[in-house]
């Protein structure tokens, strides 16, 4: 069964911060790497984070590979207790199950 996960951009407005505060937050608690992929104890952590991978054309290197962290509804949870963020649960719009989004340049493989 597919979870609803959240990118950085989708996180940040649910926890009253911006992607890039958010994601400095996570780097220097150790949750995140430089790249912005699970860091140390955070990898393998599938019920808080997940990384979505695939592939794009680029107009210069041609096809990239590319990671993108994901986080859980439960890794919210988590990472609002870590950072000292008052989320009670998240917004009942949120929480139930979404139909699922179509993601670009996301590989099948």
């Amino acid at each position: 069964m597919h979870r609803r996960t959240y990118t950085l951009d989708q996180a940040a407005p649910l926890l009253n911060l911006g992607r890039n505060t958010l994601a400095r937050r996570l780097r220097l608690a150790g949750v995140l790497g430089s790249d912005n992929l699970p860091a140390g104890p955070y990898r393998g952590k599938t019920q808080w984070l997940r990384v979505a991978t695939g592939t794009y054309h680029h107009p210069i290197s041609g096809w990239t590979h590319y990671g993108r962290t994901e986080f859980t509804d439960a890794g919210l949870d988590h990472i609002a207790a870590k950072l000292g963020i008052d989320l009670a649960h998240l917004p009942a719009h949120h929480a139930r199950r979404a139909t699922p989004q179509a993601h670009e340049a996301r590989s099948m493989s």
